[in-house]
């Protein structure tokens, strides 16, 4: 996976938030500290078809009420490292994929498995929704 990804990136269209060490950073024991990392995607498609388990956040660069999702998604990348890798991509950037996918507003969230059609949790389907949503529609999907 990490072939197709670069350097640190917190501005960036296309991120992977990757579970890993943090540079530079201890614990009091001197033990490394590990945490989600943003890495710019360089990839995308070779990614995507690495056979991996991808959540794609969709999310918009210009809403600024998206930082407080994202927050809670990064909670998602931590908690389910292993099981599923956790793609941000920015509307504005990515409409062939908005369009692919059939993603009629953000944030929205699509799950891609190696042999299976992807699937979108669909936001707009929702009166209202919460990431617990989310993950509840991810378990029932069998993905974590």
């Amino acid at each position: 996976m990490m072939q197709y990804l670069g350097d640190y990136a917190y501005n960036e269209s296309a991120i992977c938030m990757v579970y890993e060490p943090v540079e530079g950073e201890t614990a009091d024991d001197g033990s490394q500290l590990y945490g989600i990392q943003y890495r710019k995607i360089t990839d995308l498609n070779g990614l995507l078809a690495s056979g991996s388990t991808f959540l794609i956040y969709f999310y918009s660069s210009m809403e600024y009420g998206s930082a407080d999702i994202t927050a809670v998604v990064e909670e998602m990348a931590y908690e389910y490292s292993g099981k599923l890798t956790v793609l941000m991509l920015d509307a504005v950037e990515y409409k062939d994929l908005m369009n692919k996918y059939e993603i009629e507003a953000v944030p929205d969230f699509v799950l891609i498995r190696a042999g299976k059609a992807a699937e979108k949790f669909g936001t707009t389907s929702y009166e209202s929704w919460t990431l617990a949503d989310v993950i509840s529609w991810l378990k029932e999907k069998g993905a974590v």
